[in-house]
């Protein structure tokens, strides 16, 4: 492996350059994809081109001559296609992939450095891929198709014959030493051509969005100023608190206040925010990988890359949905040969698919592929010794046996599943980002995965309850409605406790009081209040002695040793500084039916 030590000297260049290249390697694996789909489209080969040429440029700046080799080998064969000598072909396809595999392999390689881990024993052998695109070169078809259309203000001038190649060129050696300065200007100002020419030639430029502007920061700087706006609210919260009672013009401003506030939370929140689709952008790659390795025709459908999440949910998501969408080509998409037998198009489809609703993130995964036999789930589950024969299931507790630890319906394990590890470790992941996933299928049709995710890990809104001195924090999203009932409508069940019935539907009820030992207020359920929640499709009665109010709860963890208390995920500072345990809706309604 080259030499890299010299780079120790500057760190922090190292670093930008490795973000910058990440990003650039994710993009033209994402044109790539498109590429193969449209490999007569030349702006697609321009787009590819642009990355791959910054990053040599980079790569060669800081010395890094083996990413500057590949680099600058792909770029030579990009070249060839955009002057239009080379044609698109499945092979250049697949040696774009394998040279940008091996960027990515030369770019771990150096962020390992820059973390002073190890690599003296780590070899990138991209010799092949060099052979290949020369050899590609070498061989290549001339083809009768037309460069693009010049689309920049000189070029067009040129075509139209206002301005020479010489005249041209000497503008743009004047730019590069006056950046701020348009081409069109110093055209002008040097008396080459009118400032009508100039207007003319624009109107045939095609229209370009306007480009917004970014800027790089640390993210433990974001998270700080996150942290630092909780503090905020929970102030405001507290000053409104002390100040509820005083005259009209403070309430006024008080409120003026807490709109301020909620604007900056907003907008602090939202900085974290970020598009899935560099995410989404992965999966495609995998999908594309895996069915040719499965030898399945399979093409994923992508919808909703710009919906934003979270960015610590964005980095943890990956994982489940490499896990989901491997299992849906290898177990759910038939071979060729059935689907055609069965009726189906011998392509498979496998969607992929984001959007917002209540208040939270929908990620699904359909594919059309043979579904799932509930009758094969069962019987490998007794197999095993997951669920004992005589077990009642319903249909949503059999399709949920797939998320058991071990469990696995493949007839052989190949390279890419069957051996029962992943879809538990899928469960657990979106649990722990306090998500849920639900499986719907239907046999012969196909399966639907869809996960359930919060907008963000750090701020809820819930609604604050008081039982006797204490005060807890629903989430709202789990929250259906609030009753007071009737006397006739509570009951006992032998060995099942309290029961209350809602509209004709038997709910079980509990008694936060009880499990946290605390004396309420009001002891019988028809002079207090009954939060109807729903959690994993199943719903529940909480007896609480009322309701505070609704309110935007910035999430404080529980420390380590109070991980282990059933139905509490978190805590909150109230708005009079105390603290208030956030219930686990999903764990109450464990106490409730256990």
């Amino acid at each position: 492996m080259e030499d890299t030590s010299f780079l120790m000297d500057d760190p922090e260049i190292v670093k930008e350059f490795l973000t910058e290249s990440g990003d650039h390697l994710e993009a033209v694996e994402s044109q790539i994809l498109q590429l193969e789909e449209n490999p007569d489209n030349m702006d697609i080969i321009n787009t590819i081109f642009r990355p791959i040429h910054s990053t040599k440029g980079s790569a060669g700046f800081l010395g890094l001559k083996d990413m500057g080799t590949v680099s600058h080998e792909l770029e030579t064969l990009l070249d060839e296609a955009r002057k239009g000598k080379l044609k698109i072909t499945p092979l250049i396809i697949e040696i774009l992939y394998e040279g940008v595999d091996i960027l990515k392999r030369l770019r771990e390689l150096v962020a390992k450095k820059v973390e002073k881990i190890d690599v003296s024993g780590e070899i990138v052998d991209y010799a092949p891929v060099i052979v290949k695109i020369k050899n590609a070169l070498e061989g290549e078809e001339v083809t009768e198709s037309a460069p693009p259309k010049p689309q920049h203000l000189g070029e067009i001038l040129v075509e139209k014959g206002e301005i020479t190649e010489d005249d041209l060129d000497k503008a743009l050696e004047e730019q590069e030493k006056l950046q701020q300065k348009k081409i069109g200007e110093i055209i002008v100002e040097k008396g080459i051509a009118t400032i009508e020419t100039i207007d003319s030639a624009l109107k045939t430029l095609p229209a370009t969005a306007p480009v917004s502007e970014t800027v790089k920061v640390d993210i433990q700087k974001i998270d700080s100023l996150v942290n630092l706006v909780g503090e905020l609210v929970i102030a405001n919260a507290l000053i409104k608190d002390l100040l509820e009672n005083t005259n009209s013009t403070s309430n006024k401003n008080i409120s003026h206040l807490g709109k301020i506030v909620k604007d900056i939370q907003d907008q602090v929140m939202s900085i974290r925010m970020v598009p899935i689709k560099s995410t989404f952008q992965k999966m495609s790659r995998l999908v594309r990988d895996v069915s040719k390795k499965a030898g399945k025709k399979v093409k994923l459908e992508v919808s909703g890359e710009e919906t934003e999440l979270d960015k610590s949910v964005i980095e943890s998501i990956g994982d489940p949905l490499v896990h989901i969408l491997r299992n849906s080509v290898d177990h759910g998409i038939e071979p060729e040969e059935e689907r055609i037998a069965a009726g189906k198009p011998a392509l498979g489809h496998v969607h992929l698919d984001a959007f917002h609703k209540g208040g939270n993130i929908y990620i699904e995964i359909r594919d059309d592929g043979r579904g799932l036999r509930k009758d094969k789930l069962l019987k490998k589950a007794i197999e095993k010794g997951i669920v004992s024969e005589n077990a009642t299931l319903t249909e949503q507790q059999i399709f949920g046996l797939i998320f058991a630890a071990g469990f696995s319906t493949a007839e052989k394990i190949t390279d890419i599943s069957g051996r029962g590890v992943g879809m538990d470790v899928v469960k657990k992941n979106i649990e722990r980002l306090r998500g849920k996933v639900e499986i719907s299928s239907e046999e012969g049709k196909g399966t639907k995965i869809s996960i359930k995710l919060p907008l963000t890990m750090a701020i809820i809104d819930g609604m604050i309850v008081q039982v006797g001195d204490q005060k807890y924090i629903v989430p709202m999203l789990s929250i259906e409605e609030s009753i007071r009932p009737k006397k006739d409508d509570i009951s006992t069940v032998q060995q099942r406790g309290e029961v209350i019935n809602v509209r004709g539907n038997i709910l079980p009820m509990v008694r936060l009081h009880h499990w946290y030992n605390v004396e309420p207020k009001k002891y019988d359920p028809w002079e207090a209040i009954i939060l109807i929640v729903e959690s994993e499709g199943q719903r529940c009665g909480i007896l609480v002695d009322d309701l505070i109010g609704q309110q935007q709860i910035v999430i404080k963890r529980l420390g380590e040793q109070f991980r282990n208390v059933k139905g509490v995920s978190g805590s909150a500072i109230l708005g009079d500084g105390r603290v208030g345990l956030i219930l686990d809706v999903g764990g109450i309604m464990n106490l409730a039916l256990n």
